[in-house]
């Protein structure tokens, strides 16, 4: 489901959806919660064909992704309680397709981790 205010009643209520394994989309970024209760913060590449997906492209992806996770939890206090003590893991994804996507990167303590068999320019 993809939102386009982080507030009122809908956004609520996708929180609520959040937390029963539902998934959410704000401004290109998708919002999901792992078994364990991580927060998944998954962005698709921008860059395409793989080759031209660097670690510098890579790293501004994951840092979009990261700023607007910063920035729904500064706009909506539900959306910040709810994951204030999880575990955050921000994903670059590529579709391939047929409702898939593949990993391509995460970011780990500001760095870009490639996927295994992840090609990068």
């Amino acid at each position: 489901m993809e939102i386009l205010d982080p507030h009122g009643q809908r956004f609520e209520a996708v929180l609520d959806l959040l937390t029963e394994g539902h998934s959410f989309t704000f401004d290109g970024v998708k919002f999901s919660l792992t078994p364990d209760n991580s927060l998944v913060v998954a962005i698709e590449s921008s860059y395409w064909p793989p080759p031209n997906i660097t670690e510098q492209t890579a790293l501004n992806d994951l840092q979009r992704a990261e700023n607007v996770a910063d920035y729904l939890a500064a706009a909506s206090a539900s959306f910040a309680n709810l994951v204030t003590n999880r575990p955050r893991l921000f994903l670059l994804l590529n579709y391939y397709g047929h409702g898939g996507n593949v990993e391509w990167a995460r970011l780990v303590d500001g760095r870009v981790v490639w996927a295994n068999g992840a090609a990068h320019g």
